[in-house]
């Protein structure tokens, strides 16, 4: 929830929208100060209009904890039931406001740095020039950042904790077992997946269970022991070419120089799919929309 909707109109036993969207900032915020600083009002008007509303409503929503107001627990009950109503009402005003204006308003969009440099930073260069009116918002990061809003987008191999939200693929990655040939010159025989196990490992997450396939069956899900976690593929590869250990690679960022070998060649470690997450909205701001779409036909330029 972004500013505050004023519908005069409605004056009911529940009183003026307004006050229903004060409450419901409060609690997603965190505190009276914190939403009004947000909603740019004052403290004392939105205590004023909020000690009404318990009033005409005869039900406690707010309690004092420290210098702060927060949710009662009928507080938290009533910001269930009211939140997702809140955000329709905000999003069908955005969606009126858009339809008579240019396209504009702020996007975040979280990814990894390798994914950006791969395509993505053409799509957005591209879009910031046909629509000069949009802000956006780049992190550069493998760590996950679950969207908040809807004007959030991640890009992401892992869809856990990924509940109730639009995924849409972007491409498949193929992975093969590498290591440099000075680690397999000083390291123990590499013939099968047990010896591959034992190996230390370069990860670029914290996945130790990584189910293999010999051709398109599962034979084994193997446990491994990263010797190193850093979250960026292409700062994986250079350890691994120095002979920090092994690691799982996806085939199209393998250059022919690099100082690699392929190990087992005939395991393959599953096929890994990258998405484009985004919070399910009936109706999305035309930015986000027009921006995923821009998205979507940059990666089908590249394959």
């Amino acid at each position: 929830m972004r500013k505050i909707i004023r519908i005069r109109s409605v004056n009911s036993i529940f009183g003026n929208v307004d006050d229903l969207y004060l409450f419901c900032s409060v609690v997603e915020h965190g505190s009276l100060l914190a939403a009004s600083r947000h909603l740019h009002l004052p403290v004392s008007t939105m205590s004023r209009r909020l000690t009404a509303l318990e009033s005409r409503l005869n039900v406690r929503l707010l309690e004092k904890q420290g210098r702060e107001l927060v949710a009662t627990e009928s507080g938290l009950r009533a910001f269930n039931l009211l939140k997702s109503g809140m955000e329709s009402i905000e999003t069908a005003f955005d969606q009126l406001s858009e339809d008579r204006q240019d396209v504009e308003g702020k996007i975040k969009l979280a990814l990894p740095y390798n994914l950006y440099r791969g395509f993505a930073s053409e799509v957005v260069e591209e879009f910031l020039i046909r629509y000069p009116k949009v802000q956006l918002d780049l992190v550069l990061s493998q760590e996950q950042i679950v969207p908040q809003s809807d004007r959030d987008l991640l890009m992401t191999f892992d869809l856990r904790e990924m509940e109730g939200m639009i995924a849409r693929p972007l491409f498949e990655a193929n992975h093969g077992f590498f290591a440099s040939p000075e680690y397999i010159e000083n390291a123990s025989e590499i013939e099968d997946l047990a010896q591959l196990t034992e190996q230390a490992w370069v990860s670029v997450d914290n996945i130790v269970d990584l189910p293999i396939y010999r051709g398109d069956e599962l034979v084994e899900v193997i446990e491994i022991k990263p010797k190193l976690v850093v979250n960026d593929i292409l700062a994986v590869i250079a350890m691994v070419e120095k002979g920090l250990g092994v690691a799982s690679l996806p085939f199209r960022h393998v250059k022919p120089e690099a100082n690699l070998v392929q190990l087992l060649p005939e395991y393959s470690r599953s096929t890994r799919k990258a998405y484009l997450v985004y919070k399910q909205r009936r109706y999305q701001p035309k930015a986000l929309s027009l921006f995923v779409e821009a998205l979507l036909e940059g990666v089908k330029k590249i394959q």
